[in-house]
């Protein structure tokens, strides 16, 4: 159930908490008072888009929070466990939107930042919106197999059905791919054939094209480096002026002439000994290094055709060897597909016979299904329509079920469905939407959710503004159906009508005022007297008088009983 709901800068409403109770929670107040923006704010909290013309005038977001309790609904708890979101250890659900002008629009749930997608699929089932602008939805055959299935608890078996006929469609779309045109299937063979030579006589290696580079720089610098390896030998070790090597022998010889002296001199005279020896093991790794260094012309025209072959292929084929290599390996996947596709042509014959058969028992047995929860629900919801003043009524639900052809089956099932109805006795029964008003689509669609919502698996029904058009004994009992429905689930009606106003459990309006240049709006919770007096508002008008008080205390009595 909705525990809390809290908006700021939505609209015209600056700031409200409005707190929902168990039962049937009635909301009520003049016309353009702001109850749309309630709705608008719960809507937000189950995902639909948001855009910066919601914000307040002047303020540069909108923030709205939900806190609901999840102790009837595990479902809803599972799935935020899917999702990888913070399950809570309370069993509440706490979502959070901002709406901001720059279009920075956040989501949290639970605290944690959720995307839209998220949010959209989580909520399903939390909260049902039943509402004048439904009866379009109500026509729409998804729709009414939908209330059909939750009404026959056949929702499990739907998915199973669905999860087949998926399974069936993708075998024939695989099918109708390896069956196209067979001169296009050979051209595009003769093409991968092509790419798939070229690709291995290239006999690619990954890391390659770095190996080869570095390996270009050496061979292209031989010679420099050789020069260099000449004049460091010439400093070292054979200059006709004097060399390193006999500079530091000259030096450690009067070095040892002046330690004979002073022996303090000695430690200097074996650091320079020491040079002469480190000197005499470069000289030797400088001779040794210059006997690996590699002047080969044709190794150097050999790695500069491989780097010239492998960058004529990245052009085609990827950006590096590895994604080549890849590349690779997908044109050869395709090639032995489309090599043997005759063969998987008749496999998947094979698979699809196996599959329609499986997807044909699971649909019979879905139709079965359908056929008996049709007839108890369009004989219970004719009951209820006839409690809403439409005595003659009779609801009929036509099933029919598809024959053998696959193609005629749909992701919903093998049925034909369309909601009936007979408004008076002796006429011929047509579908809803082309027979019924608004105030009898209103009723239908009212008795429907009484009936279904005895089913369960729905967190709140939110009913708003379905008993428009509407008045006297049949409000009356609109009323009553209400309080039957919240008896089962929490119900949030937004009501003009003080019949149905008088069976809430709990009681708010929502006014709009001036505050200086600005509009208004707050929600507010009636006590036992002021609701009394709303409900005399909502009879009489504006002015209160002692026989509207009494009306509404009558109201209130017989809706008590």
């Amino acid at each position: 159930m909705l525990e809390t709901l809290k908006i700021r800068n939505l609209a015209v409403i600056d700031a409200a908490e409005i707190p929902f109770k168990p039962g049937l929670n009635v909301l009520s107040g003049e016309t353009g008072a702001g109850k749309s923006i309630v709705i608008e704010a719960i809507s937000l909290l189950l995902g639909s888009r948001a855009t910066s013309s919601l914000i307040r005038t002047g303020c540069d977001e909108a923030v709205v929070e939900g806190v609901f309790d999840l102790a009837s609904l595990p479902q809803i708890r599972q799935r935020l466990a899917d999702l990888g979101l913070n399950a809570g250890e309370d069993g509440q659900l706490l979502i959070k939107r901002t709406v901001h002008h720059a279009g920075r629009h956040r989501i949290t749930i639970n605290g944690e930042l959720a995307t839209l997608g998220n949010l959209q699929s989580l909520c399903v089932g939390l909260v049902d919106l039943c509402s004048q602008h439904e009866h379009q939805s109500l026509l729409k055959t998804s729709t009414q197999i939908e209330l059909l299935d939750r009404y026959g608890k056949l929702d499990d078996l739907r998915a199973k059905y669905r999860e087949s006929f998926e399974k069936v469609r993708n075998l024939k779309l695989e099918s109708e791919r390896l069956s196209q045109d067979e001169s296009a299937r050979l051209k595009r063979l003769d093409f991968l054939s092509f790419q798939i030579e070229e690709l291995q006589a290239a006999s690619l290696k990954p890391g390659e094209e770095a190996g080869l580079q570095q390996e270009k720089i050496l061979l292209q610098s031989a010679q420099g480096r050789l020069q260099s390896l000449d004049q460091l030998r010439g400093l070292l070790e054979e200059g006709e002026d004097g060399n390193v090597l006999q500079l530091l022998q000259l030096a450690i010889q009067k070095m040892g002439d002046l330690s004979q002296l002073d022996e303090r001199v000695k430690p200097l005279q074996e650091s320079l000994e020491r040079a002469l020896a480190e000197v005499e093991d470069t000289s030797l790794s400088l001779h040794r290094y210059s006997k690996s260094v590699d002047l080969d012309p044709d190794r150097l025209e050999q790695v500069l055709e491989r780097l010239s072959l492998l960058a004529d292929l990245r052009r085609k084929y990827g950006d590096d060897t590895t994604q080549m290599l890849e590349m690779q390996g997908r044109l050869e996947s395709e090639f032995q597909e489309l090599s043997r596709s005759e063969e998987r042509i008749e496999e998947i014959q094979k698979l699809l016979e196996s599959q329609s058969t499986q997807l044909r028992a699971i649909a019979t047995k879905l139709s079965q299904g359908r056929t008996k929860a049709s007839t108890r629900l369009a004989a219970t919801v004719t009951t209820e329509l006839r409690e809403l003043n439409m005595a003659d009524a009779e609801f009929l639900i036509w099933l029919t079920p598809a024959d053998d052809d696959l193609e005629k089956y749909t992701s919903l099932g093998a049925d034909d469905i369309e909601f009936v109805v007979r408004t008076n006795r002796g006429e011929t029964a047509h579908p809803i939407g082309k027979i019924a008003s608004g105030g009898e689509l209103s009723r239908i669609l009212l008795s429907i959710r009484r009936v279904i919502s005895d089913r369960g698996g729905i967190g709140v029904y939110l009913f708003d503004e379905i008993d428009a058009g509407m008045g006297g004994h049949t409000a009356f009992q609109v009323g009553r159906k209400l309080k039957a429905v919240a008896s089962h689930n929490q119900v949030l009606c937004i009501t003009h009508l003080p019949q149905v106003a008088s069976f809430g459990d709990h009681h708010l309006v929502v006014r709009k005022s001036a505050q200086g240049k600005r509009t208004i709006t707050e929600v507010l919770e009636l006590g036992k007297k002021d609701r009394k007096e709303e409900l005399a508002r909502m009879l009489g008008g504006a002015v209160l008088t002692k026989k509207s008080l009494e009306n509404a205390a009558e109201l209130l009595q017989m809706a008590a009983n």
